[in-house]
């Protein structure tokens, strides 16, 4: 999923047995979920998940976030949020927990007592459940919420027993995800803290990002899992099991994909967005218009899940084959391997320590050296489909705030996103634009490695 709006571990993939594997706990979970069996055999699957995910984001808290919050001078940590108006970080730590309920106003709170002591991990607030303790074991028993009073005495006494050096708060000019806390609760804040406390407070937002871009083993497996089951999806969705040429439209493929990550049981993400480059026809249809796809056609599609916190953000493309074809027109496969080298220059210009948009001028300088006309808009990816990280995209600070300034890290989810575009002398020398997208991540040592794919050849469906 672009960034843009135009014009703008496994070291390996994974094997025979792994794909079987994945496959039968797709065509299980297919079946637990399907209108027909909706009866208790959905509720193990669903539990499964949600615990799979609090162990793994419980995991990183206890062995990342204390670390980085001396490395970041951060002594404390406070995150507001209130019903309706959630701060998006909670996902990371517990999120809704089992009741369903964020607090009316809730503080959640982290502190470094100093060196061999563990770090404390507080809810002040209401509608605490039990799941919560888990990530915050230090918050109060039941019962000692706030009453008429409010939060803020509570909040003030916490802070004032502990005096810490810094206190961070979810406030960011550019990272969104890192500015969380509303004018509101800002308002609230610093006047239960005081002139003293307030005054000592910092924005979260390099913390966020080390503490987000760092993937931990759990992350990494959920991550492919994730990836080659978005993979299957829109392998099945653009081939003649969904499609007939000259009677589907792009709309009736669009309601399949969406009818099957629900029958998967997999959380939102970004709904798919398909387009047809046809020949004769200056630029494309979209899924706005709903067109009939048709033999001869050049697919797009953009589609992405969400699995245990973790999301997904891939780019297909497809061609219906005419009568007597048996692949796609010479033009349309030239492009398509500009594309697929493309996608190798870019994972390779993904190193640690280089600033985001540097990997889109070295990549891009690189393609046109090889005589390929290209856009690059990579950007990192994970808890959101255009993550918290540096991304290859244009220096626009108004636009994309820090990202393009921040540097590519070790241990990172990314999506490798670009276009090319060329001239099809099948189709009478009509230009063709091709976006491609596939998710990839770089090890502790800094290799790049694809999670599902990548796409090697344009997939190809049957005209009858």
């Amino acid at each position: 999923m672009s960034p843009n709006s135009p014009p703008f571990g496994f070291p390996c993939r994974p094997g025979p047995l792994f794909l079987a594997v994945l496959l039968a706990f797709g065509l299980a979970l297919t079946e637990a979920v399907s209108p027909e069996r909706a009866d208790a055999q959905t509720v193990p699957t669903v539990r499964d998940r949600a615990e799979r995910e609090w162990e793994v984001t419980l995991e990183k808290l206890e062995t990342r976030l204390k670390p980085l919050m001396r490395e970041h001078g951060v002594q404390m940590w406070i995150i507001m949020s209130r019903e309706n108006h959630p701060d998006p970080l909670l996902d990371l730590f517990g999120g809704y927990g089992i009741t369903g309920f964020y607090g009316h106003r809730n503080a959640y709170i982290f502190y470094d007592p100093g060196e061999g002591e563990a770090l404390e991990r507080t809810i002040l607030g209401t509608h605490v459940s039990g799941h919560h303790l888990d990530f915050f074991p230090d918050t109060p028993a039941a019962g000692h919420g706030y009453g008429e009073e409010g939060l803020a005495p509570h909040l003030r006494a916490f802070v004032e027993a502990r005096d810490p050096s810094t206190i961070a708060v979810n406030r960011s000019p550019t990272i969104t995800m890192a500015d969380g806390i509303s004018h509101e609760a800002w308002r609230y804040l610093t006047r239960a803290l005081g002139d003293e406390y307030a005054g000592r407070i910092v924005s979260s937002e390099p913390l966020v990002i080390d503490y987000v871009s760092h993937r931990t083993p759990g992350e990494v497996e959920i991550a492919v899992e994730a990836s080659w089951i978005t993979w299957h999806i829109l392998r099945r969705a653009f081939s003649n099991e969904v499609i007939r040429p000259g009677r589907t439209t792009l709309m009736d493929v669009y309601w399949w994909i969406v009818a099957e990550w629900r029958r998967q049981g997999l959380d939102f993400n970004f709904p798919p967005s398909m387009s047809i480059r046809r020949e004769g026809l200056e630029g494309a249809l979209s899924d706005a218009e709903d067109p009939v796809i048709e033999p001869g056609d050049l697919i797009h599609v953009d589609f992405g899940v969400k699995l245990m916190g973790i999301v997904t953000d891939q780019q297909k493309q497809i061609y219906v084959l005419r009568e007597g074809e048996s692949e796609a027109p010479r033009g349309l496969r030239d492009l398509f391997d500009q594309s697929a080298r493309m996608v190798e220059i870019v994972s390779e210009e993904l190193r640690p320590g280089v600033i985001g948009h540097e990997v889109k001028e070295r990549a891009e300088a690189r393609g046109h050296g090889e005589g390929i006309q290209n856009l690059v808009y990579s950007h990192t990816q994970g808890n959101w489909v255009h993550g918290v990280g540096a991304w290859a995209i244009f220096d626009w600070p108004e636009r994309y705030g820090q990202h393009p300034r921040e540097p590519v890290r070790y241990n990172e989810f990314w999506s490798v996103e670009l276009a090319v575009t060329g001239e099809v002398p099948e189709w009478g020398g009509q230009t063709v634009t091709m976006g491609r997208e596939e998710d990839g991540w770089i090890d502790g040592d800094g290799v790049f490695h694809w999670m599902a794919g990548p796409q090697e050849g344009i997939w190809l469906v049957r005209s009858r």
